[in-house]
């Protein structure tokens, strides 16, 4: 609930909710039709903006510009920008979390806003096609409204957990011996809303091992994450810092922390 986080984290979720209705809004009739996979352009992550992600893009700035305050601003499609005469708060933004799923008509995506200035580190991510809101504030705990709080599972049996992995040919093989040894693998298409299913311990833990990580895709998710209990590394081990590279080439594994280590040794990682 919003009186479990410190003013300015309410004020920023108060923005964060006022963005997510009008993204949700300006997308809704795109969804699931040919028009909303149209490409318009090269996105700054060298990927292609679909339509879709150029109307979400687009409502989200102009939002942030209504706001009155200053931002700066990293985004999947348009890269870096500044918004107002002073940036006051650094922000991290994944527009629509899900691309292929809001073209195809599979209701998994989601908007990933991530916010910070100075001690105040705050994350959100909206379930656009099903409505429900995730946030957290470094130190104050993660919550799904209407407040309930967010906490990662306890199983610490490998051969129980739920895994969410992502990966690409020709690399698929690095997921074989998970599978071995987890009760279910699911690719679900959307790394925000996968990573609070984690931090909601609906899943055990979520895995990355494409190489291609994106800062934007995960910034929100992680304190999310964290703040519900779990662990997030990169495929070594290490510590995900968001350092403003926005096009990390890097693995991840997002888990409940019980078998973390075993994890990333079953992708052929570290064993931090």
């Amino acid at each position: 609930m919003s009186e479990r986080l410190s003013p300015m984290g309410s004020e920023l979720k108060r923005l964060c909710d006022i963005i997510a209705k009008h993204v949700a809004v300006a997308i809704l009739d795109l969804v699931g039709t040919t028009e909303s996979g149209l490409m318009v352009k090269m996105g700054a992550d060298g990927t292609p903006t679909k339509k879709i992600d150029r109307v979400a893009e687009d409502t989200v700035l102009a939002q942030l510009r209504a706001s009155g305050l200053g931002f700066k601003v990293l985004s999947e499609e348009i890269g870096e920008v500044t918004i107002g005469e002073k940036p006051y708060y650094f922000l991290h933004l994944d527009p629509l979390d899900g691309t292929f799923n809001a073209i195809k008509g599979i209701p998994f995506y989601s908007i990933s806003i991530y916010l910070s200035k100075d001690d105040c580190h705050f994350g959100y991510v909206y379930d656009l096609a099903g409505g429900c809101r995730y946030y957290a504030e470094t130190g104050r705990g993660a919550y799904q409204e209407p407040g309930n709080r967010l906490s990662v599972s306890r199983n610490d049996a490998l051969k129980d957990f739920s895994v969410s992995a992502y990966t690409l040919r020709p690399h698929t093989a690095r997921i074989v011996s998970l599978g071995d040894q987890v009760r279910r693998i699911r690719t679900l298409g959307s790394t925000s809303l996968e990573m609070v299913m984690v931090a909601s311990g609906k899943l055990d833990a979520f895995v990355d091992v494409r190489g291609m990580l994106r800062v934007v895709d995960v910034a929100a998710g992680k304190i999310i994450l964290e703040e519900a209990g779990g662990v997030i590394t990169d495929a070594d081990g290490n510590e995900l810092h968001l350092d403003g590279n926005m096009w990390q080439k890097r693995d991840l594994i997002g888990s409940n922390g019980q078998r973390h280590k075993e994890l990333l040794q079953l992708i052929g990682g570290g064993c931090h």
